[in-house]
């Protein structure tokens, strides 16, 4: 019997041992890319394509660019902490005010708002191999009905 509980303890420790050591940055930092081929709705844009960067203490910088059908270029962008405070942002059509969090060092959420009024709230997460994050975002119709809709991000 105290055999078993000492092996039981070591492969416990052990387990331990190999666990994953936080690295301290944020694991979505970088560039990332829609493939666009796979947007399913009238003329998609030719491009998004989404930076987060680290932006003095304690603060992150994200800023998603489009580019639209006829070559134009329209960019959101703004500077948050991680700790559910609210911020402005500018560029936006869809969000002026947005809430984030970083629940893990693969995880991003942002809640927003527009002119005031709920608008969505959206979850990043990262593929196990580190290749892709994957965007789950949560809108509404106009009567309320909540819908969700799937993005899926290459890192460049």
């Amino acid at each position: 019997m105290f055999r078993v509980v000492v092996c039981i303890a070591g492969l416990l420790l052990c387990g331990i041992g190999l666990a994953a050591e936080p690295t301290g940055k944020h694991l979505l930092l970088g560039t990332w890319s829609v493939d666009v081929a796979k947007i399913q709705q009238p003329n998609p844009p030719r491009s998004v394509t989404l930076t987060l960067e680290e932006s003095g203490a304690d603060a992150y910088h994200m800023a998603v660019t489009i580019e639209a059908p006829d070559g134009s270029r329209i960019k959101s962008e703004g500077t948050f902490k991680p700790d559910g405070s609210a911020v402005k942002v500018g560029g936006n059509q869809d969000f002026d005010v947005v809430s984030m969090t970083m629940p893990s060092e693969r995880m991003l959420v942002m809640a927003s708002a527009f002119m005031g009024h709920p608008a969505s709230t959206r979850v990043w997460s990262l593929s196990d191999d580190g290749k892709q994050m994957v965007e789950t975002a949560i809108r509404y119709l106009p009567d309320g009905t909540p819908y969700q809709r799937v993005i899926t991000w290459t890192r460049k």
